[in-house]
């Protein structure tokens, strides 16, 4: 295989990836512009449903990630068991703060449709932080923003293994 060929596969390959970090950020966002319609009400339904769809997509495409890195998620999850190292790495223990994160967020935007309202929180403070997807929400925004800002960098040049 010649050089160039080997380089032009890595450059198409950085940039799937940098297309699949582009999606997952989209429909990050979509997700949270979908929640700020639920106060409207369009065509005879509530943002509600659509949130619900827009949030879930957004979860399949993170798992869909998760596969194509299945390599790199088994090292970090070797990381964390010890198994590799004596301490668990940075990236690793952010990996897994993120994927808890998210699963909260998951959990509570169920735990809301199946109560039919949404859960506050006995916590003093602003009614958005009472409510625990809400609270969920902004916390994982903050997150997966610094996140995505420290990785920038590698965005362009990871590959998928």
């Amino acid at each position: 295989m010649s050089t160039s060929s080997g380089l032009e596969r890595k450059n198409a390959t950085s940039l799937r990836r940098w297309i699949i970090h582009l999606v997952l950020v989209i429909a990050f966002g979509a997700s949270l512009l979908s929640a700020l319609e639920l106060s409207r009400m369009y065509l005879g339904h509530s943002g509600t449903t659509d949130h619900a769809i827009v949030g879930t997509i957004a979860f399949v495409l993170v798992l869909v990630h998760l596969l194509q890195r299945r390599r790199t998620v088994a090292r970090l999850l070797a990381s964390l068991t010890h198994r590799v190292t004596k301490t668990p790495s940075r990236r690793a223990v952010s990996d897994l703060i993120l994927w808890l994160l998210l699963l909260d967020v998951m959990v509570s935007g169920t735990a809301d449709f199946l109560a039919g309202h949404e859960i506050f929180l006995p916590i003093p403070g602003p009614l958005i932080l009472q409510k625990w997807h809400g609270l969920s929400a902004i916390v994982l925004l903050i997150y997966v923003a610094t996140h995505a800002l420290r990785r920038r960098s590698r965005f362009r040049r990871s590959q998928i293994k």
